[in-house]
């Protein structure tokens, strides 16, 4: 009996401290873990020996007692590696890049003109003479016609100015110029009264106060033509042509103011009754 407790005490003997240290076994790594899971399959695996003896009884029992002891410690890496946290790796830090900065423009300053050196001095030329040029001859263009009421307003102007001849020059102007026209009319009626009474020229007058009367018998000077004639023919020292005019004259206006006085004039002219 004690043989036999001792033949079995043996095994056990076998499983001493694996780590030589008391308590359970301490935690190996996995890889190990699998190598001895990997060892205890293999055994396990092989294809069982013919029943031993008494030597090959206590050889089981120490391949047994391994085998735990080998499951065991596996048990425990696998719970000590379910249960602990996941190791968290850090994360390396990736450095924020800045996207470049373009550098500010800088002020692009014109370059300078080349300085140009000054043209060599020239020997002085004579100055050019300019060919001669024939005078030009400018002609004076011609003045334009004036106006014949431009002409007579002048005139007596000139009139009122005492200016007699500038005046009836003025007159002549207008007769010359505008023949047949009532301009003409006026004008030589004013140069004949004129002629009569301030430059002494009776034939003159008579002469201009007959052509007004051919141009316009019945005018609006034909008074004034009428009364004139009869005036040149006193003048001249014709009464005869004097009377025979006085007569035509009242005639044509008996209603003038200038009736009454002719009527003495040619009373006066009429020889006196036997």
């Amino acid at each position: 009996m004690s043989q036999d407790s001792h033949e079995h005490e043996e095994p056990f003997d076998l499983l001493g401290p694996l780590d030589e240290r008391s308590g359970p076994a301490q935690r190996i790594s996995q890889k190990r873990s699998a190598e001895l899971i990997q060892g205890v399959l293999a055994v396990m695996e092989a294809p069982a020996a013919p029943p031993p003896k008494r030597g090959r009884f206590r050889r089981g029992v120490w391949v047994t007692g391994a085998c735990l002891v080998l499951a065991g410690a596996a048990a425990a890496s696998y719970w000590s590696l379910r249960t602990s946290p996941p190791e968290v790796l850090p994360v390396p830090r990736v450095a924020e890049v800045q996207p470049p900065v373009a550098p500010a423009p800088q002020a692009v300053q014109p370059a300078p003109e080349p300085a140009v050196p000054p043209p060599p001095p020239s020997a002085p030329t004579e100055p050019a003479v300019a060919p001669a040029q024939e005078p030009v001859v400018r002609q004076r263009p011609a003045a334009p016609a004036t106006e014949p009421e431009d002409l007579l307003r002048r005139a007596n102007e000139r009139r009122a100015a005492g200016a007699w001849r500038e005046a009836d020059a003025l007159y002549q102007r207008v007769i010359q110029s505008h023949p047949g026209t009532a301009s003409a009319y006026v004008a030589r009626v004013a140069s004949a009264e004129l002629r009569l009474k301030q430059l002494g020229d009776a034939q003159g007058a008579l002469r201009q106060f007959q052509q007004a009367l051919r141009m316009q018998p019945h005018g609006t000077l034909s008074e004034e033509a009428r009364h004139g004639v009869a005036e040149a023919f006193q003048a001249l020292g014709d009464p005869v042509r004097e009377a025979q005019a006085l007569k035509d004259f009242l005639q044509a206006h008996p209603e003038s103011l200038l009736a009454e006085p002719a009527r003495r004039r040619l009373q006066a002219l009429s020889p006196p009754a036997p």
